[in-house]
């Protein structure tokens, strides 16, 4: 909480419709209410609060999960990107007062502190997500670090996630393939799931298969919205947002893209023609814009919420690690708004079997 002090500026005044007395009385009110106001800042505007390259890779090395036999685990900020390229300019997705470094810009001074020679990139969740990131000292680590994921059949990343809604279905398992599909009236092409493909598509690798299950680990106050744990084998192309959108109904909390892929008619969900949505803010309900200090107009501050929680490397050098990322501040934040049961009991971290 920061103080807010307003000075005034000495100005003339004529007397002739208001006495001298008022205008001092007026204005020493006026200061009295003012020097005591404090400015709040909303946890959404902080989500970015270094001034630097070296502020944000101070905050990473202060958020080490696991360093050490050459691997470095860190706990990746929300909006900061791996690198450059497609996914560090996204205007769907708002980060206020957003940095513009990378991790990979990071990695010098990082290497430096740690005296390393170098850290190279093997894991790390997209922007618009926090979480989990894993960096290899070697190419025999980075070799490791694949074998651990084909051995966990790439099941081994768990999700946090809060999504608009409650899923009708409380627990389940998808198995699914992520497809891309076109339109003849559009130059380009959509991404969706389906259930239905052929044994071709996958043998010549024109679907990706995408397996998740979840379970919900809480409802908010007044059922607006549910905290999900979530095991998915990928989050390339947003998946993770599409599946809770058009499998679920429950948009993630924050998602600008694919929340407009379905629409509420009656008390049935439908799925809309990917082609026919145009991504967009959402409708939230009014109560849970209140619940979270926000108002329609500031909606975009609202950022996409699903946390990289935990990770299994299994049989890494001969043992299983399992690594826990601590929530980032803005999304503990809604969770104590939202006043989901069972959260605390839940986010216990879980301890690291090395």
């Amino acid at each position: 909480m920061v103080a807010l002090t307003i000075k005034f500026c000495k100005f003339k005044h004529a007397y002739t419709n208001t006495s001298y007395i008022q205008v001092l009385k007026r204005n020493y009110l006026s200061n009295t209410v003012l020097e005591n106001v404090e400015k709040k800042i909303h946890p959404f505007k902080q989500i970015h609060p270094w001034k630097s390259l070296k502020e944000l890779a101070d905050d990473l090395l202060d958020n080490i999960i696991y360093n050490k036999d050459g691997l470095l685990v860190l706990n990746k900020p929300y909006g900061i990107p791996r690198g450059g390229g497609s996914e560090n300019f996204n205007k769907r997705n708002h980060v206020s007062n957003a940095v513009h470094y990378t991790l990979e810009d990071t990695l010098p001074y990082i290497c430096n502190q740690l005296n390393y020679e170098h850290l190279t990139i093997a894991k790390c969740p997209e922007k618009y997500m926090s979480g989990i990131t894993l960096l290899a000292t070697t190419s025999q680590i980075l070799h490791a670090i694949e074998l651990a994921y084909v051995r966990s059949h790439f099941f081994g990343n768990t999700y946090w996630v809060i999504t608009v809604g409650v899923p009708s279905v409380l627990s389940n398992f998808h198995r699914l393939a992520i497809k891309s599909i076109s339109n003849p009236q559009f130059k380009y092409r959509k991404t969706i799931l389906t259930s239905t493909w052929s044994k071709n598509e996958e043998k010549f690798h024109k679907v990706k298969i995408f397996k998740a299950r979840y379970d919900v680990l809480s409802n908010s106050t007044l059922n607006l919205c549910s905290l999900l744990k979530l095991r998915a084998s990928t989050e390339s192309r947003h998946v993770i947002r599409l599946f809770t959108s058009t499998y679920l109904y429950a948009p993630v909390l924050g998602d600008n893209i694919f929340s407009s892929q379905i629409q509420k008619v009656g008390n049935t969900y439908v799925n809309i023609d990917p082609f026919l949505s145009a991504p967009a803010l959402p409708k939230l309900d009014k109560r849970l814009l209140q619940l979270l200090d926000v108002n329609s107009r500031q909606q975009e501050i609202i950022p996409v919420h699903i946390h990289l929680k935990s990770t299994l490397l299994s049989s890494f050098f001969g043992k299983d690690i399992l690594l826990e990322a601590p929530l980032s501040p803005f999304f503990n934040w809604t969770c104590k708004q939202l006043e989901f049961k069972n959260f605390m009991q839940n986010n216990v971290p879980c301890e690291q079997k090395i």
